[in-house]
């Protein structure tokens, strides 16, 4: 669904700006920024109503399985009286594959989330270190740094005045 709107607001900037503008999103089906939290939040949300469902179905019918019959001596009855349940074991059937498959909902989600952070981690923590063996790797060369102090100076700009001496400045 994101991908699909970051494809054609994509497709929109072009119409408006052109072919060769430049693009909006680095990769329209990487999850970045706020997309991604959107995401987990949303796995997260996934799994809390479907532990709810299964949490909440356990506690009403006091398990998973349903009685054939039942003593009944609650209004309208007016004695107890035995209540037939109509199909049982097609309602019990039903309602363990409910709970199977929310179970299995809940696992999928969760590992989802486990791949998630740890594809982020693996991601922060290899560019960390690419970009800490590029600084050691440029500060243990000499001529990298004669280079880079050479870049540096180039760079700025020589006053056109000279600096005033220090007897001058100080008084």
């Amino acid at each position: 669904m994101h991908v699909a709107y970051r494809e054609d607001r994509e497709r929109k900037h072009r119409l408006k700006y052109g072919e060769n503008c430049k693009s909006l999103y680095q990769n329209t089906g990487k999850k970045r920024g706020g997309l991604w939290w959107t995401y987990i939040l949303t796995l997260v949300f996934k799994i809390g109503v479907d532990a709810t469902f299964v949490y909440l179905l356990y506690h009403i019918y006091e398990g998973y399985d349903f009685p054939t019959l039942i003593k009944c001596s609650q209004v309208p009855c007016p004695n107890t009286v035995d209540c037939f349940i109509a199909r049982p074991t097609e309602k019990r059937i039903f309602t363990i594959f409910m709970v199977v498959t929310s179970l299995a909902c809940i696992l999928l989600s969760f590992f989802e989330i486990l791949y998630l952070l740890g594809k982020r981690c693996r991601e922060f923590f290899t560019s960390v270190h690419h970009s800490r063996n590029i600084n050691t790797h440029a500060m243990s060369s000499g001529s990298k740094l004669m280079e880079m102090n050479t870049l540096k100076s180039a760079d700025k700009r020589t006053p056109d005045t000279p600096a005033p001496s220090y007897s001058v400045a100080v008084s």
